[in-house]
Order: structure tokens, then sequence, then C-alpha cells
């Protein structure tokens, strides 16, 4: 039996409800997406500066509900906070279908950013507490698999829709959401009523800022994803300048999406049983700056397509590494909270890398300087790699990471190595 299936097996089915859940919170969110803010400014009246700050609203408003589920997951349970952010962001989602005036869709946006960011937290716990140590960063990368499978089949199946009316665009993506919340609810456990229960007595965040390997990692990672940001920010702006149909910068997504569908969990296999977590996270930050680095040699689509295909493997190095890194750090009765707290991260990164990319395209305009983002880009890999490694030094953090690691290599190797291995100990 080959690795895939055995992990397969391992899962259970909690875990598969979440990874499904996933997989269609992406798709149900990006049947919606890509269509939004034209629904927006072209029928419901809105100017184009208005839009953006009804968008940007949602935005802000699933950071502050990543920080609402994490709290929630570790005091109210996992399953009551997974079904409040799904009926939540269904609300939000039919109410785009029905209000027009400017005050009710920030209201709508409020309620949608609000319900996904809660439903974020106490999803990726939910992945961590389910799966084995050994199928951890399995777990997690199938999780980067099935939002991919969405985000590819969302756009596509909103364009089906859209030959209708708007709304019914909403109520499908509503009614989506509606469905996983009832399927959380029936297959998913029951969380904890009675004493004991394993839940933070109080003091959780003075714990948190307490835990000094967190913060550095976290630290750290707010610069690995402010250069993923340039993935969506600075590569769309290159590609308008030498693409002669800018709108086929579309295709980038789907080549990701591809290549993340198909090679994530051999990837991620592969990696997880022979490299410590932080070397991964330092080849990957490498190969993300890297791919950046080499655009300022791109002249066309294909140079472009190779670009991304280098920065895709980093991403892929680095995202379930991330979140499996997140968990093995994470205080069990305070787990939600670390994820959500890993999520503002993940916002504050990205807001991050928007405003220091626009910064260094402004410059490179006006310096007339073309290859500078891109320079810049490929030396904070290699700088981020350089610490990443070096981070394997400090015993607080590189020893529960190694102990997990190890623990992970030992549960994968076949029963015939461990009898070797036992056998050279004696």
């Amino acid at each position: 039996m080959n690795l895939v299936n055995v992990a397969s097996l391992s899962f259970g089915r909690s875990l598969w409800v979440l990874l499904s859940g996933i997989l269609f919170t992406h798709l149900g969110y990006y049947l919606i997406l890509p269509l939004l803010a034209i629904i927006l400014s072209t029928e419901k009246g809105l100017t184009v500066g208005q839009t953006g700050l009804v968008l940007g609203t949602g935005s802000i408003f699933f950071l502050s509900g990543s920080l609402l589920g994490g709290w929630l997951n570790d005091r109210l349970g996992q399953r009551r906070t997974l079904v409040l952010g799904l009926f939540l962001r269904a609300i939000g989602l039919l109410s785009y279908g029905f209000v027009s005036t400017l005050p009710l869709l920030f209201t709508a946006s409020i309620v949608t950013g609000i319900g996904g960011g809660i439903y974020t937290p106490p999803a990726k716990a939910g992945i961590s507490t389910f799966a084995a140590e050994h199928n951890k960063t399995t777990a997690f990368s199938f999780r980067g698999i099935a939002a991919n499978i969405g985000v590819t089949v969302g756009p596509l199946l909103g364009t089906l829709l859209a030959t209708g009316t708007t709304l019914d665009l909403f109520l499908v993506a509503s009614l989506i959401y509606v469905g996983l919340g009832i399927s959380h609810q029936l297959l998913l456990p029951a969380d904890c009523t009675q004493p004991p229960c394993e839940k933070p007595t109080g003091g959780y965040a003075a714990e948190i800022l307490k835990d000094r390997p967190f913060l550095i990692f976290s630290l750290v990672t707010v610069f690995v994803w402010a250069l993923y940001a340039q993935f969506t920010f600075s590569i769309p702006l290159r590609a308008t300048e030498i693409l002669p149909n800018p709108k086929s910068v579309g295709l980038l997504w789907s080549i990701t999406s591809i290549m993340i569908i198909f090679l994530q969990a051999p990837i991620t296999r592969y990696t997880s049983v022979r490299w410590h977590p932080l070397l991964i996270l330092a080849s990957g930050t490498v190969l993300m700056g890297a791919g950046l680095g080499s655009v300022m040699w791109a002249t066309q689509f294909s140079h472009l397509v190779l670009s991304i295909a280098v920065f895709t493997l980093g991403e892929m190095f680095v995202m379930p590494t991330v979140d499996t890194v997140v968990s093995q750090l994470a205080k069990p009765q305070l787990i939600g909270t670390y994820f959500g707290i890993a999520s503002l991260v993940w916002g504050m990164g990205e807001a991050l890398g928007n405003m220091g990319g626009g910064q260094l395209m402004g410059f490179a305009r006006s310096w007339d300087a073309p290859t500078l983002p891109w320079a810049v880009f490929a030396v904070t890999g290699a700088v981020l790699g350089f610490i990443l490694v070096g981070l394997r030094k400090w015993p607080h953090l590189s020893v529960p990471l190694s102990d997990a690691y190890a623990e992970r290599t030992e549960e994968s190797l076949s029963p015939t190595v461990l009898w070797r291995r036992k056998l050279k100990k004696r």
C-alpha cells in the first residue's frame, strides 16, 4: 500500500469533514469573489472608491473574526464555533443579494468577513487535533489541496451561474455555507459540556505573550507572508507591463492551483519525514524569493510561468509547514487562540507586503530602476531563509519541533527499518 493510501486511511471521519469544509468554503466564496467588485460597482451603483472600501472592510473584519474565532474555539467549543462562522458567512453572502444601500452593503461585508474569520482558526485547530502526529503536515497539505480545488472550481461555477440573476449567485453561495453548517453539526464530535473540560482558566493573553518561541516565529513569518503577498500584488502589475492581454494574468492562478493540487501531497510527504520543519520553511522561503527575483528577466508569458512555478514550489514547502509548526508550539488548551493569532500574523504580513510592494514599485518607476523590486524580493527571501536556518540553533524553538519531527519520522518508517535501527543501537 502506498503512502497516499496509508495517510488517507488514518485521517478519520472528522478530519475528512473539515477538509471537505475547507474545499466548499473556498468554492462558495470564490464563486462570488471574482464578480463581487463588478456587481457592487455596476448593479449596486457604488463608485470605485466605495467598492474598495466595502471589500476592504470585509478583509479587516476577517482578521478581527479570526481572533474571535480562536478565542471562541477555546471557550465555546470547536463545533459550535465552526457552525457559527458558517452560518454568519451564509447570512452575509445572502444579504449582498437583497441590499443596495451603502450602509447595508457595509453590514453585509462585515458579517461575511467576521463569519469567514471565525471559521478559520477552529478549522485549522481541528485538523491539528484530529490528525495523528506523523500525519499532521500531510493533513495540512491536504488542506491546501482542498482550498485550491475550491479556488479553481468556484469561479467556473460562478461564471455558469452568472448567466442568470445576481441573486442566484448569492443564493447558491449561501446555501453551500448553510449545508456545511448542518453537516458540521451532524458529523463532528460534540463539544465538551460536562466537567472536566480542558479549557483555559484565564490569563491566556499573558500566557501567550510569555511564549517567546511562538512570538519570535510569528515575527519571522510576518515577513514570509509579506513576501508571499507579492504573488497577488507585484506580479499582476508586472504582467500588465509585458502581456498583450493583461486579463490573461488569471491563468497564472490556474497554473498555481493545478500545481498545488497534484504536487502538494507528494512534496509534503517527502520533506516532512526527511527535513526539520525550519529547514523546510527556509528552503521554501528562498524558493519564493528566487521565483520573484527571476521576474526581473521576464519579457513574455512563458517567462512568468517559469517564475511562478518556482514561487509555487516554495509556497508548497511553506504553507502546510507553518500550520504544523503553530500546532506543535501551541498549548493544547489554547490551540484555537494560537491559530487565531497566526491568522492575524498572516493578515499583517499581507498588509506589509502590499504596502512595501507598492512603495518598491513606485521607487522603481520614479528612479527608472525596473529590476529594483525583484532584486529586493530575492534578497529578502535569502535573508529570511538564513534566519530560519539560524533559529535551529535556538533550543527553545528547535527542540519542540525536533521532538515532533523525530516522532513523525519514526512513525513513518517501515517495521523492517525500525527493527534494523534497534539492532544497531544494541
